[in-house]
């Protein structure tokens, strides 16, 4: 991905990742919150996922090139960070198409199921994402 020019190399900001973090939390607190509608509960969960991606990438220095692509090469990168399987992050690229389909196109039909799903995975990804930064620290 670097090579591809959809990476670029960066030291993360002091505090940076502890934000990106708190960032997690408070978006997955909103998408658990029922009185929401749907399709802002999934984007919430969406974008939970997006930011476990970017702090497996800022924690090694990198984050996406910035221009079209950038989400969905975040999310590709869970491959190589976290070693997220195929079929997950071919999960969160749809999530990526509907929260697009949302914005670009005005609606989206979505059932209770499919949103509790989507926060089940971000709620995987975070606590994945935590054993992860607790492992490198204690390397």
């Amino acid at each position: 991905m670097l090579l591809r020019n959809e990476l670029e190399r960066l030291e993360p900001s002091a505090g940076e990742i502890d934000r990106l973090l708190g960032a997690i939390a408070r978006r997955l607190e909103d998408a658990r919150n029922l009185s929401i509608h749907a399709e802002t509960r999934l984007g919430q969960a969406y974008h939970a996922i997006l930011n476990c991606a970017l702090v497996a990438l800022r924690a090694n220095n990198l984050r996406p090139v910035n221009g079209p692509g950038k989400h969905f090469y975040a999310l590709e990168s869970l491959l190589h960070t976290l070693g997220v399987e195929q079929k997950r992050v071919d999960y969160y690229q749809g999530l990526r198409d509907l929260r697009n389909k949302d914005i670009y196109e005005g609606s989206i039909h979505l059932s209770e199921r499919e949103v509790e799903e989507a926060i089940e995975e971000a709620v995987w990804l975070q606590e994945h994402l935590h054993a992860w930064l607790a492992e490198r620290q204690s390397a």
